[in-house]
């Protein structure tokens, strides 16, 4: 009966140990696995940022040259309607700040 016991609680302390190897393993995993998700939303915010930064430039470029060929009437009236887009998209802006 002794015997049964020891046994039993020798059994019970080798599981235990299995477990807590487990456990230290799988803990070290997820401290890497949180390191590198945290670079990855880093390295996110750095190209979303480098995106609206590229946006700008290109509306930048097509209104400088809207603005700049002034050879016929079609690019005044390309140049009138893009100016018109923005002054739109300026107009809701504000419209949502003031919400």
């Amino acid at each position: 009966m002794t015997q049964d016991i020891n046994n039993i609680i020798e059994g019970l302390k080798s599981k235990i140990s299995v477990l807590m190897s487990m456990f230290s393993v799988l803990k070290s995993q997820n401290e890497q696995l949180k390191k590198e998700n945290e670079d990855f939303k880093q390295t996110i915010e750095k190209q979303q940022n480098l995106i609206t930064e590229l946006e700008q430039k290109v509306n930048t470029l097509q209104l400088a040259k809207a603005v700049s060929d002034t050879s016929g009437t079609t690019d005044d009236k390309s140049a009138r309607k893009y100016i018109e887009g923005i002054i739109r998209e300026i107009d809701s802006c504000i419209a949502l700040l003031n919400k």
